[in-house]
């Protein structure tokens, strides 16, 4: 196995470790500020290993089938189980509601899917630079809703400072929430130009 392989199946355990430590330490209810501030650490280290393993996998030139399968399912397992653990939460929701959950990880399955169905088909569906721009906001965007419950924990008295990380989360969670879905639709649409494209191909005698 080689080293961004390495890194993917240690993000990986960076992933569960993060989602059992949430559930364990019951983040959910605990009154312990430490139990969300490591969390968030926690995630941030199980996301940054994915700048290393595909910088590592293209210097190298070690790309290879497992890594462009691993990869993207290991960023689905720690952004959408986060995103789920958080729905859950009655904290949480101020800043991420269910129904936002709910229609984040929709576009997930749905480019998903799309994207399985176009290969299928024998024609590359590669990731575009607006699905890249929206789990970059989702990995700011989820650390910074585990810090801002930590420190209405911790310095509850912090009035200005737990105002500014209030309104910096808000503004983080609503910008990931848009370019999720903008990104969607512009995979939809991607995807239509290219059936459409194989559909006049095969109409052409």
């Amino acid at each position: 196995m080689n080293l961004p392989n390495k890194i993917t199946v240690g993000r990986f355990g960076l992933a569960v470790g993060f989602l059992v430590f949430f559930v364990l330490a019951d983040v959910e209810n605990s009154p312990e500020w430490w139990k969300p501030f490591v969390a968030a650490w926690a995630f941030a280290l199980a996301v940054i290993g994915d700048a290393f393993d595909g910088y590592y996998a293209r210097k190298l030139g070690l790309q290879s089938d497992f890594g462009r399968i691993a990869d993207p399912v290991v960023d689905k397992i720690i952004v959408s189980g986060s995103l789920i653990l958080l729905a859950g939460c009655d904290w949480a929701r101020h800043w991420v509601p269910p129904w936002m959950v709910v229609l984040i990880i929709a576009r997930e399955f749905m480019v998903s899917g799309l994207r399985g169905f176009i290969e299928a088909r024998g024609v590359a569906f590669p990731s575009r630079w607006d699905g890249k721009m929206k789990m970059i906001l989702q990995c700011i965007a989820i650390p910074f809703v585990l810090l801002a419950r930590a420190q209405d924990l911790a310095l509850p008295g912090a009035r200005v400072l737990g105002e500014v990380l209030d309104i910096t989360t808000l503004a983080f969670v609503w910008l990931t929430l848009l370019v999720t879905l903008t990104s969607g639709w512009s995979y939809v649409s991607a995807a239509a130009r290219v059936l459409r494209t194989q559909g006049d191909s095969r109409s052409t005698p």
